[in-house]
């Protein structure tokens, strides 16, 4: 199917609107999928010359992958030599609401990658003054991370002066794992849902109107790419981070994806 039907449609977009939604009037299913259906009908459908833009494809060719060789997608089982189908998807969607007109959303998800982790990161605004500017080292945005998989938890990051004489800030963390603080290992993501379906609850269930609008939003990525020529895969080795064209997305923006 590819990254984009598989991953973006589904699953990346629900991490976006869990970010993005108001706080519900309560926490049942109907309150709280109404708020994530409004963050997601807010995303602007994107044009043919947005899409080319600021949506970059991928697939994974031969490389190295915890030190041991590996093939390329064409090359693995039953796949067809000249595949078009993509393993690797990164995206830069904007939501065109109050709270979050102007912010870009960088999605990305990729096969064959250095590590399997799923992270949402949120990095925190600069601030217009830089008032530590003579320190000896310049620190990074505040930054809050939020680990889905694995090693489920949440880290901040933030600037911390040095102890002693002068002025010199570097970043430090704040790091908090479940599986550390409570000693005990979080159910399976399908344990979850699997009772959810038992006992009614339908509050982690994507609602009808939900995908509908969610491939409201793909729909016209998948119909742009077939009027597009296919990149020159694969575009990227096994064992790395995606295609350059990937870091230029963010680059643009005088930005660069968090090293997991």
């Amino acid at each position: 199917a590819g990254a984009l039907r598989d991953m973006v449609q589904n699953h990346l977009l629900q991490l976006l609107s869990l970010v993005a939604m108001e706080p519900p009037t309560d926490l049942s299913a109907d309150s709280v999928r109404d708020e994530k259906v409004k963050v997601i009908r807010a995303i602007p459908e994107l044009t043919r010359e947005q899409v080319a833009r600021d949506v970059v494809r991928g697939q994974y060719g031969p490389g190295w992958v915890s030190a041991k060789p590996v093939v390329g997608y064409r090359e693995e089982p039953e796949v067809d030599s000249a595949s078009e189908t993509e393993t690797y998807v990164a995206a830069r969607f904007t939501i065109d609401d109050w709270r979050w007109s102007g912010v870009p959303f960088y999605l990305r998800m990729g096969k064959r990658l250095p590590k399997r982790a799923t992270e949402i990161a949120i990095p925190f605004k600069e601030v217009p003054h830089q008032l530590f500017k003579d320190s000896a080292s310049e620190p990074e945005a505040n930054l809050l991370a939020m680990r889905i998989q694995p090693d489920e938890g949440i880290m901040l990051r933030f600037g911390a002066k040095v102890p002693g004489l002068g002025i010199d800030v570097r970043n430090v963390t704040m790091d908090f794992t479940y599986g550390s603080a409570f000693q005990a290992d979080s159910p399976d993501a399908y344990e979850t849902l699997i009772l959810d379906a038992l006992l009614g609850d339908a509050s982690l269930f994507t609602r009808a109107d939900e995908v509908e609008e969610a491939w409201s939003i793909v729909d016209p990525i998948v119909d742009a790419w077939a009027e597009m020529p296919v990149p020159d895969f694969p575009n990227y080795e096994s064992g790395t981070w995606g295609p350059e064209t990937a870091d230029d997305l963010l680059a643009r923006d005088g930005r660069r994806w968090r090293r997991i």
